[in-house]
């Protein structure tokens, strides 16, 4: 089978570092495994309803960075006017400055992103898509919405469902980004196209919501990537926290997108409440992860107190290359989400042997299994009582430890990948399960 790949999202966080969220590391991580499958051959395109030149760009300076995934790359904007090699250099030097100024000069930042935008409006009287010239049997995209029928001709179309947290609770999101996941839903052909979703919860919402038969709707569970591993050298965990100004004191740690669904406001309230209760206890609270949307309230509540000020430090975005010690050093990862469509953060947590607590809610159970301590989001008291158990049972701690580690070894790429792959053979064939 000849499959069409879409990695638009890995050119994006390869030129921006805070696009590198979990949907960067699902594309890049069932990539890694699809390309080693012998039932298929995989061509990596960057092509789905809103890319373009600066996507497909983007996405072949990524697979240029890494010798041996190059090959698997192929580029279907031809420039009529010979500008290639134009829009590369911007592109570069756009990487160059996001990567230099992303937290220092907020408007050499934004004029920076500015370029994004102004490339593509630019090659638009430029560029000829070459897609027909390749027959493929299976075109895959693991977020954006789907190209048109009148490019893919016959080819099969499977799309990936994270969740359907934008209809679920819209005030989360922006108009934009709302009414993009609408697009999304809306490129689907309920007759003709497959799906594959995270979560056996995400399937249940995504069917229920769409009315589309679960017969062509099929779950795919993710996995923490094997870069996460229990750190057990002290000096390790020691440089890494102090290149991010975390004390080297006892933190409770959470990692995730800026953003209101994370339910940060409730952590950090009682993150406060313990402290203010205990005020004995040495403990601090790092928040790891790029700003995201209508945060406000966040950063307002880590100010409400000036005394704690000090003990709330926020990271901004952390390399994978260094997240590992910054869990493993961790006393426990708290994730009190109103809603996951799988929660990939308390995996790669339990995966480098750090004690859980997470929320009881939507695919977050799937996921942690008893391996963590479940508790409700919105229930102040249930959180703090969870927290100062850990905090003070070392025992608990160890058990917390040992679970997580056996738990996430349920879940692998190669196991997804996998299951990908004989939704790709039921999707050629035009097999129906019923």
């Amino acid at each position: 089978m000849k499959i069409a790949y879409d990695v638009s999202i890995l050119g994006q966080g390869y030129i921006n570092p805070k696009a590198k969220t979990g949907i960067f590391r699902v594309v890049e991580s069932l990539l890694l495994e699809l390309i080693k499958n012998p039932n298929i051959s995989l061509d990596a395109i960057s092509l789905n309803k809103y890319s373009s030149i600066w996507d497909d760009i983007s996405a072949n300076i990524y697979f240029q960075s890494s010798n041996y995934l190059e090959k698997y790359f192929r580029s279907y904007y031809q420039s009529k006017l010979n500008l290639y090699d134009f829009y590369e250099t911007i592109i570069k030097l756009q990487r160059y400055l996001i990567h230099k100024y992303v937290d220092r000069q907020i408007s050499v930042y934004k004029f920076a992103r500015a370029l994004q935008i102004i490339i593509p409006k630019i090659s638009q009287w430029d560029i000829r898509l070459l897609l027909k010239q390749e027959k493929y049997d299976i075109y895959h995209s693991c977020y954006y919405a789907l190209p048109s029928s009148e490019i893919l001709d016959k080819t099969s179309r499977v799309l990936t469902i994270h969740d359907i947290i934008p209809i679920l609770f819209p005030r989360f999101f922006t108009q934009k980004d709302h009414d993009r996941y609408i697009n999304t839903l809306n490129s689907i052909e309920q007759n003709r196209d497959w799906i594959t979703c995270i979560s056996q919860h995400s399937k249940n919402d995504f069917c229920e919501y769409t009315g589309m038969n679960p017969e062509r709707v099929f779950v795919t569970p993710l996995a923490a990537s094997n870069y996460f591993y229990p750190v057990k050298e002290r000096q390790l965990i020691n440089s890494t926290i102090n290149k991010y100004n975390i004390p080297d004191v006892p933190y409770i740690l959470s990692l995730c997108t800026l953003e209101p669904r994370k339910n940060l406001s409730f952590l950090i309230k009682c993150f406060s409440e313990i402290v203010a209760d205990n005020p004995s206890l040495e403990l601090n609270l790092v928040l790891v992860g790029v700003n995201g949307w209508k945060n406000n309230n966040i950063f307002k509540a880590a100010k409400q107190n000036p005394d704690l000020n000090k003990r709330i430090i926020f990271t901004g975005y952390v390399p994978d290359e260094d997240l590992s010690a910054i869990y493993s050093g961790a006393t426990a990862f708290v994730y009190p989400s109103l809603y996951e469509g799988f929660g990939l953060p308390p995996l790669e947590a339990m995966q480098c042997g750090t004690p859980v607590i997470t929320s009881n809610t939507s695919s977050l159970p799937e996921v942690v299994g008893d391996a963590g301590i479940m508790i409700d989001p919105k229930q102040e008291d249930e959180l703090c009582h969870a927290l100062l158990k850990v905090i003070n049972d070392s025992q608990l701690r160890t058990t917390l430890s040992q679970k997580g580690i056996e738990r996430a070894k349920q879940f692998s790429w190669s196991k997804c990948a996998e299951q990908t792959v004989k939704v790709y053979q039921i999707a050629a064939n035009k097999q129906l399960l019923y």
